[in-house]
């Protein structure tokens, strides 16, 4: 019988652990720089062409490698972190489990430059399909040059499957990012097709992260430090007054190492619950170091998840550090335990006469209210009289004050008294204008006089790029876009005093979480917005003199929901649904 179990080539083998190491060129960008940090360089530059696919070039001026070494660090399973198995448990480098250029020879065309700084030549190696195809002796500068050229050339499969150049660069910034943070002490340069695009010097983590992010973060980030027999928490958390709708500068790192943890994320940000919206995310640089023995830092191949010995309490302490911190610097409001006079009590409280009591009116009573009444009932009572009726007769109306009016409506020959909350009503009726022509497009764009300028995190701006086609559709436009600045010269006509600002971080939010209804969902978003800002601009709601009540009632009547408001809130109730006026 013929064997049915095969033991698999070399190549094949390193192809399929490329499969796991090696997703896209940020993935070489990651794996390199890391060998970088580990060979104690003190320079490191990133070159890229074509988004990484053409080109991945990282230069270091670290210890360098011998001839033999460069030879042996190609081959599967070679590192020079760990020697037995107890090192494991014990990892303090960043690399170590001697994949990474083992896997990169096996995808792509690697030419090695190396020299230890004792040597007085260097050592140049051209690997192809994990083959060495060339090994002489060169003159070179000290430290150690990878160029890795054409990703997956000899596996179109996986080639296919990268992204686009803007998405591609955007994961190599991430990962560049998530590095130069970190390692603050280190100079770094990054260049994309021949353009500088970060040139870092040799700083502090403060000052790093003002580089990267812009000099605004000066104010913008709050100091945290604290230290407990289980871990050491340092570093940076932002400002809960400035936390946005996407989730941008968050980076959170175990022993030097980036991490991504929902739960941890969600103890920084419970640290500031009362002070922040549900869906803003706050922004923070934070440093955990913790005894390597009580970690797992194995449980992923791209090792961006960690495994804690005591998540629990771990999850406390940095919740409680962050508080702390938002503390001291007085972002939260502080108790005045001081007594006032009006609540004092007379010494002669015995001697005093009762009064007799007073009866006052409510004149803030809001039928609107949800304590007051049981608004969604009473809308959906409505609603249902007017199904498949797209026709209302509104007989009479009449403004009481500057926030309600009554009228009547004739259903079946039969009238019902209602009560309308004009600012609710007028919202709905603005936001299903705008709806309907941005669904249909009909939106013209209006030039502004004065371009302004929205701030957008430097690791979202290819993202925006990518997808500008979108945003555009609308009757927005986009003049230019350099740095973390998007400058706006032209919006949806008629829609001036949006908050652009939090609309563009609503957009990118929902690119991140791959919304395929993304569209819809952004024109809901202006359509809202808009709404909100034209009853805030007009917010006496004279409609007897700015407009026919009539027929302003029947523009509503004949809206999609016209018993409902955008905010969820009713327009108009039935003061009593089972009395009919004649």
């Amino acid at each position: 019988m013929k064997n049915i179990i095969n033991i698999l080539s070399e190549e094949v083998i390193n192809q399929i652990a490329a499969g796991e190491v090696i997703q896209r060129p940020a993935s070489i960008v990651k794996e390199l720089i890391e060998n970088s940090i580990d060979a104690k360089a003190k320079k490191i530059e990133l070159i890229i062409e074509n988004s990484g696919k053409k080109l991945v070039q990282i230069i270091d001026d670290g210890i360098g490698m011998t001839e033999n070494d460069a030879q042996i660090c190609f081959q599967k399973h070679t590192t020079s972190k760990i020697k037995e198995t107890n090192d494991i448990m014990h990892i303090n480098t960043m690399g170590f489990r001697g994949e990474a250029l083992a896997s990169i020879g096996s995808i792509a065309e690697v030419e090695l430059k190396t020299k230890t700084h004792n040597d007085k030549i260097g050592t140049l190696i051209n690997i192809d399909n994990s083959k060495i195809k060339k090994n002489k002796k060169i003159a070179t500068a000290k430290g150690t040059s990878i160029s890795v050229k054409n990703l997956f050339f000899n596996i179109p499969a996986r080639k296919n499957f990268l992204k686009s150049d803007s998405i591609e660069t955007k994961h190599i910034l991430e990962s560049f990012t998530q590095l130069a943070i970190a390692h603050y002490q280190i100079e770094f340069k990054f260049i994309n097709n021949g353009k500088i695009i970060h040139n870092l010097s040799a700083t502090n983590l403060k000052q790093r992260i003002v580089q990267l992010f812009g000099k605004k973060y000066k104010e913008k980030i709050l100091p945290i430090q604290e230290q407990t027999s289980i871990v050491k928490v340092h570093g940076f958390v932002g400002n809960p007054l400035d936390a946005r709708k996407t989730r941008g500068e968050q980076f959170l790192y175990v022993n030097n190492r980036f991490i991504k943890s929902s739960y941890l994320n969600h103890a920084i940000k419970n640290a500031m619950s009362n002070m922040i919206h549900p869906d803003q995310h706050p922004s923070y640089f934070i440093f955990l170091e913790i005894n390597p023995s009580d970690i797992d830092i194995n449980i992923h191949p791209n090792k961006i998840e960690v495994k804690f010995e005591d998540e629990k309490a771990i999850y406390q302490i940095l919740k409680s550090t962050c508080k702390k911190s938002i503390g001291m610097y007085n972002i939260t409001p502080s108790l005045d335990f001081s007594i006032e006079e009006a609540f004092e009590i007379p010494i002669d409280i015995q001697k005093s006469h009762p009064k007799e009591p007073k009866l006052k009116i409510n004149t803030n009573f809001n039928p609107f209210k949800e304590d007051d009444l049981n608004r969604k009932k009473s809308a959906k009572i409505i609603q249902d009289m007017f199904i498949d009726k797209p026709q209302h007769f509104v007989e009479n109306s009449m403004n009481i004050d500057h926030k309600y009016a009554l009228f009547t409506i004739l259903v079946n020959n039969k009238r019902i008294l209602n009560i309308m909350d004009k600012k609710q009503a007028f919202e709905r009726v603005v936001y299903e204008k705008n709806y309907k022509l941005l669904k249909e497009q009909k939106r013209a764009c209006q030039k502004l006089i004065h371009p302004y300028n929205i701030t957008i995190n430097p690791l979202d701006i290819e993202l925006l790029k990518e997808n500008l086609n979108i945003i555009e559709s609308l009757g927005y436009q986009i003049d230019e876009i350099k740095n973390n600045l998007v400058v706006i010269n032209g919006i949806p006509a008629g829609l001036e005093g949006q908050n652009n600002q939090e609309l563009f971080e609503f957009f990118l939010e929902e690119l991140k979480n791959n919304d395929d209804d993304i569209l819809d969902k952004i024109i809901n978003k202006i359509a809202t917005q808009s709404a909100f800002y034209a009853s805030k601009n007009n917010n006496k709601f004279h409609l007897a003199e700015e407009y026919d009540l009539k027929r302003f009632i029947n523009n509503l009547l004949n809206c999609k929901m016209p018993f409902m408001g955008i905010h969820g809130k009713p327009c108009v109730i039935n003061i009593e649904p089972n009395i009919f006026f004649n």
